[in-house]
């Protein structure tokens, strides 16, 4: 005789057949909501977690016994006091780490090297701040690149530094790309620009480093300007010429921008270059400079004076119109050549004006100051050579910082010109009458030593002291308004300018290259059984630990 089941029995085989299906059913409903939230679907992420809700419900329900007894287990007690313990830890070391921040905000150094810790100098300059300076770092959130996204992590955490030593820098991050107005505010014209501001005076920099950023710093929070002259007089580039392809203004324009104060000097009217001449650039005369005038740019050398000087060729005549400058040159170490440089292998992408086809466009320059930060290709439409003289002087220390390619017959000085003087329509390379490759274009001359002086032809061209600075380039067409910012012509010109007002290390930091710690080299015996063991051995070992726990457990 069977016994009828009762109405609880049934109730609860038909929990028992149906809360694993909910269960089941409810960590798929999960799922689909945390995947919802990932793909932005509000709608979809709502419809699942209330039907993840109601499943949850509805099994709770049915199996309200044994989530009851699970709730009471001894497991649980033991589990909710370890969860109740570590929370308390964790609120402890928040709290902690709160308190030290806001009160003391120590950051340590532990690198051998100290490559995270500022300079002495930047830390004297920060301490004696006296004004408020802004900072604005033009850095885009996605970044075109891995060297971006690079840089961008390096200037936050350099600046970071900096405001740990100083109240008076305020530093704010925008992407130039979102933020379009306060891009054209501060005309940024490249990503990874970093404006330096102070009152009415600004500095950008393109580059994140420190001795960059703290000449920055000292650029815009000092009280006088930096006087640039032009010499004007001789048919020279004019500094207020707005031609898009002949125009010198940008040049003008970018140097006010680095806080340069930019006048024109005429030595016909004036007999001595100003004292207060932080550089004299002479871009391109064609008409040659009197006697007077080149004796005046002689004194000023010889009192540590910085020249800027860009001769271009005589295309149009064997004699040089400018033997003055060539002579005095010739005096400091450095040889103009009365050529025509050509480069078949590299030439100009585009000319105007009916130039030489086989213009040089150089992107390879030689290590200097002046050129480490030129990234960009330099064409030079009408170059002459400018080369290091061997036997200079110990005291002069001449170094070109650009050449044509070394390729015999690719490149070379032309010297090669017709009864008009004019130069050879189809000329080619004659080995003993043309200057040989690779042919120097430019050359920066700095005065070391005041023991030996440059050869001279009177009493007042003596240097008094060490300290003059000379940029010489054969050709000024590279720092016109069409080559000035579509090339690299406009950051040599500006760095050239830079390095002869002494602006490139205003503040001299040296760099900090990490030592190299490596451990001695293992065999591949060695590197096999450290593969072995992390592969295999050591979760094998702890795969047969755990089944002989549950083993014994059993």
């Amino acid at each position: 005789m069977h016994e009828t089941p009762r109405p609880e029995d049934v109730k609860s085989r038909t929990g028992n057949q149906w809360a694993p299906l909910l269960g089941f059913l409810t960590l798929i409903l999960l799922f689909a909501t945390l995947s919802s939230v990932l793909l932005r679907l509000r709608l979809a992420m709502w419809i699942f977690l209330v039907l993840g809700i109601v499943s949850l419900t509805v099994f709770v329900i049915l199996k309200r016994q044994a989530v009851a007894r699970f709730f009471v287990s001894r497991q649980v007690r033991y589990g909710t006091n370890v969860g109740i313990a570590v929370l308390l830890m964790t609120g402890i070391a928040v709290i902690a780490n709160v308190i030290v921040a806001q009160r003391f905000d120590i950051s340590a150094d532990w690198t051998g090297d100290k490559i995270y810790t500022l300079s002495d100098q930047t830390k004297k300059i920060l301490h004696g701040l006296d004004r408020e300076v802004r900072v604005i770092a033009f850095f885009s959130l996605n970044a075109a690149n891995d060297q971006l996204a690079r840089e961008r992590q390096r200037a936050e955490e350099l600046l970071e530094r900096y405001q740990h030593e100083t109240d008076k820098l305020t530093v704010e991050f925008i992407d130039p790309y979102a933020g379009a107005m306060q891009s054209k505010k501060y005309e940024i014209q490249r990503d990874g620009t970093t404006v330096f501001e102070s009152g009415e005076v600004r500095e950008r920099i393109t580059t994140v480093d420190e001795q960059k950023f703290t000449s920055a710093i000292l650029k815009v929070v000092r009280d006088e300007l930096v006087k640039i002259y032009f010499l004007t007089g001789h048919e020279e580039q004019a500094i207020d010429d707005f031609d898009e392809n002949r125009g010198y203004s940008y040049t003008r324009e970018e140097l006010e921008k680095q806080n340069y104060r930019v006048e024109r000097l005429s030595l016909a009217v004036q007999p001595a270059v100003p004292a207060d001449c932080a550089a004299l650039i002479i871009p391109g005369p064609k008409a040659p400079l009197m006697a007077h005038e080149v004796n005046a740019i002689s004194k000023y050398l010889n009192k540590d004076g910085k020249l800027f000087l860009m001769l271009d060729p005589s295309v149009n005549s064997a004699k040089e119109p400018n033997q003055g400058l060539v002579d005095l040159m010739d005096r400091w170490g450095v040889t103009i050549g009365n050529d025509l440089v050509l480069d078949h292998i590299r030439p100009a992408f585009f000319l105007f004006g009916g130039s030489h086809p086989d213009a040089p466009t150089l992107g390879d320059f030689e290590f200097h100051q002046i050129t480490q930060d030129v990234s960009r290709q330099i064409t030079f439409q009408l170059a002459r050579s400018a080369t290091p003289k061997p036997n200079a002087g110990g005291d002069l220390n001449v170094k070109s910082l650009a050449k044509a390619t070394d390729e015999i017959g690719g490149s070379w000085g032309e010297t090669k010109r017709t009864a008009d003087g004019t130069f050879e329509t189809d000329p080619s390379y004659m080995e003993g009458e043309d200057t040989p490759p690779p042919v120097s274009l430019a050359v920066a001359i700095q005065h070391t030593g005041s023991e030996s002086t440059p050869e001279n032809d009177g009493p007042d061209d003596t240097p008094e002291a060490s300290g003059t600075r000379i940029v010489v380039v054969g050709d000024s067409d590279f720092a016109t308004n069409l080559f000035f910012h579509g090339t690299g012509g406009g950051d040599f010109f500006l760095n050239a300018v830079n390095w002869l007002t002494l602006e490139e290390d205003l503040i001299a930091i040296r760099p900090v290259n990490p030592s190299e710690r490596s451990l001695r080299m293992v065999t591949p015996r060695e590197v096999a059984f450290v593969q072995m063991m992390a592969i295999f051995l050591i979760p094998l070992i702890i795969f047969l630990i755990g089944v002989g726990v549950w083993w014994r457990r059993r």
